[in-house]
């Protein structure tokens, strides 16, 4: 068991490590293609820190652990919208929520609505599948194509001057990023799957179950570099690319079953899965939902250094896992 633990925690920190690292070398990236904060949020940044997310589901598809795999798609959108109420204790400069962009809405809308189009494939009795793979999974991918190219007209129509980053700390080079970036995907895949072989193996021998596992410890790992990248945009003062790659990193996990359902073969992911799932798609529609209030209220109140929004987030996200754990 001690092995097992060492392993999960030697992959948790290679995580960390590259998904840093590949953040990073986006957001250079990002600065030499010309590419503006808060597109850079929601659609390049996530992209790098969700490889973990989509390269551990993937992996747990294919050893057939599904209900690892799905759990890390949404108990790492749980702990994304809880990395609000982080930036919030550890900033002190007032809510955060109230300080950026409600362009941001628009996004939080849209993972919304994949996640509860996802609830309903749950809960529909009888699967419909094209070979292995569930019909209703594969519009996955559609409406994530549509919801980004919504997304696209709508920052065109709201264009705003592009917020600047000092990269004086970074790499100034486009070929020494790209190189670096790549380094790093390959270090997340490998870790990746040590991750997802050791998760599983956790949840058999302590009885705690993939759902649990998959949700907490598997779904924190995978989500550090979101909260890494996040922290730093915060401290550059670039908060709605924070934000943004906080929505847009939760968007793209939707999509990650879709891959999931792909690779597993044993019918359709979303029919074998434990119906505690829809405890954690749920609540993270609900901790979305707060963190949109929150933009859109935009009180000022704050206890603690918690404002009231990111406090919500924080109590909903405690009440879901306990209700994981004692399901």
């Amino acid at each position: 068991m001690l092995i097992l633990w060492l392993q999960f925690l030697a992959s948790a920190i290679l995580i960390i490590a590259a998904g840093t690292k590949l953040t990073r070398s986006a957001d250079t990236i990002a600065e030499h293609t010309g590419l503006g904060a808060l597109w850079a949020g929601v659609f390049l940044l996530p992209l790098a820190t969700s490889l973990p997310e989509l390269v551990t589901s993937w992996r747990a598809a294919v050893i057939l652990a599904p209900d690892l795999s799905v759990g890390n798609v949404f108990g790492s959108n749980m702990f994304n919208v809880a990395i609000i109420a982080i930036i919030d204790l550890t900033q002190g400069r007032g809510p955060l929520l109230t300080r950026v962009s409600q362009r941001h809405v628009f996004t939080a809308a849209v993972g919304i609505m994949l996640t509860c189009y996802v609830a309903i494939i749950m809960l529909v009795p009888t699967p419909v599948t094209v070979g292995w793979v569930g019909l209703n999974t594969l519009f996955l991918p559609v409406f994530y194509v549509l919801g980004n190219w919504l997304l696209t007209r709508f920052e065109r129509r709201h264009a705003v001057e592009a917020a600047t980053i000092d990269l004086s700390a970074r790499e100034r080079s486009l070929g020494k990023a790209i190189f670096w970036f790549m380094v790093a995907a390959a270090v997340i895949i490998v870790a990746g799957i040590s991750l997802a072989d050791s998760g599983d193996a956790i949840a058999r021998e302590t009885g705690l179950g993939q759902t649990l596992v998959g949700s907490f410890f598997i779904a924190i790992t995978t989500s550090l570099p979101e909260l890494v990248t996040t922290l730093t945009a915060v401290r550059m003062g670039v908060l709605d690319m924070a934000i943004g790659n906080i929505f847009g990193a939760n968007l793209f996990n939707v999509l990650i079953i879709f891959f999931a359902d792909l690779f597993y073969t044993g019918g359709s992911i979303m029919h074998v899965i434990s119906g505690d799932h829809l405890v954690s798609a749920m609540m993270s529609v609900i901790l979305t939902s707060i963190a949109v209030a929150g933009m859109i209220y935009r009180s000022q109140r704050s206890f603690v250094r918690l404002g009231f929004d990111s406090m919500a987030i924080v109590a909903g996200y405690v009440v879901a896992m306990i209700l994981l754990f004692f399901a």
